[in-house]
């Protein structure tokens, strides 16, 4: 079968030409054009100068628009007059897409009234990405810097220029001699780098919150942190909205927007950077859940805390109706934010010190620096002439429901929460100068503490003095008590006390108490406010050489709420390590007067000795103390006070009876605090947390404050002595003692030294307090026979404080034979000691007295007692088992008793 063919094939299988070909079209098979060297350069040269020109004119007219012409290139003088006499600003840049579309047209940034704005540079690089639909730059607009080119200096109150400043003698227009210089070689003062003055700025970006705010180029700044929930979705996918409320944030915080870029995201969602002429805002949306994280960082010395606000009205937009579920309307967006210092002061700030500056300390470490805060805002914030005042209303995430605190608020709806609103209100924190003073759920225990305990151990107090206490509670405590009828209270800053009375209401309010006519605490009749320097008001009133001090003029109890020991050092030096103030105070004093201190945070575990430590005032203190001649000093914690670590209290005692007060029992406490405690008119309890059993708990120091004790540098070993039953000593039971007839007693077994002796039996005995004492004497009295037969019957005191009253001792004739030698019953701090082993077991031979059984090496002399944790804390125990051997004593020798001494303290 033949193949078609273009062609023919001849007889001998060649293939022809077709009839229609090359040749007889008249064209040959192959061509070419010649072009001369002249039109070739030709072609070069308008290619190029075109392109140039085009460039030059896309260049010129760019950065006009934008403001950002170099000096340079600008026109004459004469030529800039005549184009600000017809200035208008500029048609808005079209946005384009990714895809080149055109987009809605985002604001532009704004130059602020008087702030100059440095010439700067502008690098972009943008990532094509099918992540974005839209990407818009915008630069902020500085054509009115062209202003400053005809002698003024703004249009419309607003130069707008950048920070380049004219020389001093200005140009007329015209005059071509104008000309900008660059701002370090300036006198201008207002040449500052974008460094806002603070004209015209009462409560946004003041510079008093920080003493870095004079310098210019300190490596330091501040963040802002916030996150938005519940926030409208429409609002948080609207790419020029937020654009726009980006600026307007920039523009009432007084800061300069140079340029932002956005993003609008796919699916949903918008991505906005801006740069600050004082460093940058971010943010991040996702519309769908409600949520917007937003940061701003700025440099510089100027807070922005009174920022936040703006940033709330701003960015919290509520959600409207379809966006949200039913029932859901009206829930507001909720705002978490922390504050950050950023970058170093110290060292580079000359003369800057952290404790002058209440961010740089406690306040910023723990409250603001965190976000873990459903509801943080601040009330008030401002400066007394000796310390900042901050009050912030918070609720910590973990303790306390924000959506509990909002069903509290509703009272159209009834609820648990909304019948008991106070259970669910927001905290309150005090600071004063950066560090934390009180709180709202925890002043109430805090105060109560301090007041309540010295008040309750005095006899009869009438007459007590405040050192501090401006917020007023600690002056409220003091008027609960029926006996006072004089309180003078002693507060060097009456600002704290106006401000406390406006912002902490519940701190100094007297309105509830039985038989008050007065709301303000400080109204009440009772009440002396001197708003002076504590320190010179006792010096001078109770001074080493002050005599003639009336006792009317005395206190019975003086309570000290003024700085912590490692508080602001010169002034808590004075307080804490004055001998002339410590001493005023211990004369100021009536005969059985007690003075409470307040002394900070519990040392921890691990902390070094209190001498050496941050805590050195403290040690100082009670060492000026017992110079001074007080006779007893406690020592107790509260860790209910709501600070971030427990409370400690100082207690000292003129006189040494008071310890009999101080050890009373919880139930002779409650009667106490039920005699002399007025009511409130409400029926509600008159104290929070303050009983007998909160007392009780008070007379035995804390382990930390044990082992801080024993840690002492004063060279005794006291935690090795009193700090328990070692378990090197081996325990000798009294079935390995026997007693003979004539009452001698022999060892049954070998008797290493430091041995124990009895030990399970000497637990049990008991230590009781004065006031129980005192029933036992009055029947001893009456039935003196009957009662110590009944005591060596049972083989000395051991049942009175144990439930089961019929137990006795499992070697009652050994313990009998001991009881005949027991010295009499002896006090220590108040309390009786009663125990069925003797103090004192004696060897003695012919020629020599050498002691085998004695007590454990204890002083009980009132001197080396005066103050120690470690004895208080360990004292029940080291009175019911002291006895141990003295040397190795072997089988059969001989223990012959004898009543050596007695001892009363």
């Amino acid at each position: 079968m033949a193949r078609r063919s273009n062609g023919s094939v001849n007889a001998i299988g060649h293939r022809q030409k077709p009839s229609s070909t090359v040749e007889e079209c008249g064209i040959g098979n192959r061509f070419s054009i010649r072009i001369t060297f002249l039109f070739t350069a030709i072609a070069l040269s308008l290619s190029f100068f075109v392109a140039l020109s085009i460039g030059c004119v896309s260049r010129v007219v760019l950065l006009s628009s934008a403001g950002a012409l170099p000096p340079s290139t600008r026109p004459a003088a004469a030529a800039a007059s005549d184009a600000v006499a017809k200035y208008e600003p500029p048609p808005r840049e079209q946005a384009r897409t990714m895809s080149g579309k055109t987009a809605n047209q985002l604001p532009s940034p704004k130059v602020l009234a008087g702030k100059n704005v440095p010439y700067t540079t502008y690098t972009s690089k943008t990532f094509h990405t099918a992540a974005t639909v839209t990407a818009n730059t915008l630069h902020i607009d500085r054509t009115t810097a062209m202003l400053l080119m005809t002698g003024k200096t703004s249009k419309g109150g607003d130069d707008g220029g950048p920070d380049l400043a004219a020389q001093r003698n200005t140009p007329k227009v015209g005059d071509g001699a104008g000309e900008w210089i660059p701002c370090h070689e300036s006198p201008n003062p207002q040449c500052s780098r974008g460094k806002a003055t603070t004209h015209g700025l009462d409560n946004v970006n003041t510079a008093g919150h920080n003493s870095d705010a004079n310098e210019a180029h300190l490596p330091a700044g501040q963040h802002l942190l916030i996150d938005f929930k519940d926030v409208s979705s429409s609002f948080l996918n609207s790419e020029s909205r937020l654009a726009e409320a980006m600026i307007s944030l920039i523009e009432q915080s007084r800061l300069t927007l140079l340029s932002y870029h956005c993003h609008s995201l796919v699916p949903i969602g918008v991505s906005c950077a801006g740069v600050l002429l004082e460093s940058h805002v971010a943010f991040h949306t996702w519309p769908a859940e409600g949520v917007i994280t937003l940061d701003l960082f700025t440099c510089g010395g100027m807070p922005l805390i009174p920022v936040l606000p703006i940033v709330e009205s701003l960015f919290g937009v509520e959600r409207e109706e379809g966006e949200v579920e039913e029932g859901e309307l009206g829930v507001k967006p909720s705002m978490l934010w922390a504050h950050k210092l950023r970058g170093f002061r110290e060292g580079f700030a000359e003369g800057y010190d952290p404790s002058d500056n209440p961010l740089d300390g406690e306040m910023e470490r723990f409250l603001l620096g965190k976000m873990d805060y459903d509801l943080k805002r601040p009330l008030v914030s401002t400066h007394t002439d000796f310390q900042s005042f901050e009050v912030y209303e918070v609720l910590p995430s973990a303790k306390r429901s924000l959506t509990s605190y909002q069903k509290s608020l509703d009272t159209e709806n009834e609820t648990y929460e909304s019948a008991n609103p106070e259970l669910f209100l927001p905290d309150k924190l005090l600071y004063l100068g950066g560090v934390m003073q009180s709180t709202l759920y925890g002043e109430a225990i805090y105060h109560e503490s301090i007041v309540h305990p010295p008040l309750i151990t005095h006899d009869d107090p009438k007459r007590v003095a405040i050192v501090g206490g401006g917020e007023g509670a600690t002056l409220r405590e003091v008027l609960k008590h029926r006996s006072v009828n004089s309180a003078v209270m002693i507060e060097i800053d009456g600002e704290v006390v106006e401000l406390s009375r406006e912002y902490l209401k519940e701190w100094s309010d007297c309105s509830d108490i039985h038989g008050s006519t007065v709301d303000w605490c400080l109204e009440d009749e009772r009440v002396e406010a001197r708003y002076e320097d504590a320190l010179a008001y006792f010096k001078t009133k109770y001074g080493q050489f002050t005599t003639g001090v009336a006792e009317q003029d005395r206190f019975d109890v003086i309570i000290m709420d003024a700085l912590d020991p490692n508080d602001v050092p010169e002034i808590a030096e004075e307080l804490y390590q004055s001998d002339n103030f410590i001493g005023s105070l211990y004369r100021s004093l009536t005969e059985h007067g007690i003075l409470s201190v307040q002394l900070g945070e519990t040392p921890w575990f691990a902390s070094a000795p209190d001498e050496v430590g941050a805590f050195s005032n403290r040690a100082i203190m009670i060492q000026k103390m017992q110079q001074a001649g007080f006779k007893s000093i406690h020592i107790y914690e509260e860790s209910h006070s709501g600070f971030l670590s427990p409370w400690s209290t100082l207690l000292a005692f003129k006189h040494y009876d008071s310890r009999a007060k101080w050890y009373r029992s919880a139930a002779e406490i409650e009667l106490e605090l039920q005699k002399r405690i007025l009511p409130t008119k409400s029926g509600r309890r008159p104290l929070q947390n303050y009983d007998g059993a909160t007392h009780f708990s008070y007379q035995v120091p804390s382990k930390p404050f044990e082992t801080n004790d024993c840690r002492a540098m004063d060279g005794t070993n006291k935690c090795g002595n009193y700090g328990g039953f070692s378990p090197v000593n081996i325990n000798i039971p009294t079935s390995d003692l026997e007693v003979r007839g004539d009452g001698g007693v022999l060892a049954k077994t070998d008797i290493a030294e430091h041995s124990w002796i009895g030990l399970d039996d000497q637990v049990k005995s008991f230590v009781t307090r004065p006031s129980t004492w005192s029933v036992l004497e009055s029947v001893w009295r009456e039935k003196r026979s009957s009662f110590i037969n009944y005591l060596e019957e049972l083989g000395v005191c051991n049942i009175f404080l144990v439930s089961d009253s019929q137990s006795f001792y499992s070697h009652r004739s050994l313990l009998r034979s001991f009881s005949k030698l027991i010295h009499p019953l002896f006090l220590y701090q108040g309390q009786t000691h009663c125990s069925a082993i003797p103090r004192i077991f004696q060897l003695m031979n012919s020629d020599t007295e050498s002691f085998n059984f004695g007590d454990w090496p204890f002083q009980t002399d009132k001197k080396s007692t005066i103050y120690s944790p470690v004895i208080d804390r360990h004292i029940r125990q080291v009175l019911k088992a002291s006895k141990m051997t003295l040397k190795d004593i072997t089988v059969g020798e001989e223990i012959v008793m004898r009543n050596s001494h007695s001892s009363s303290s």
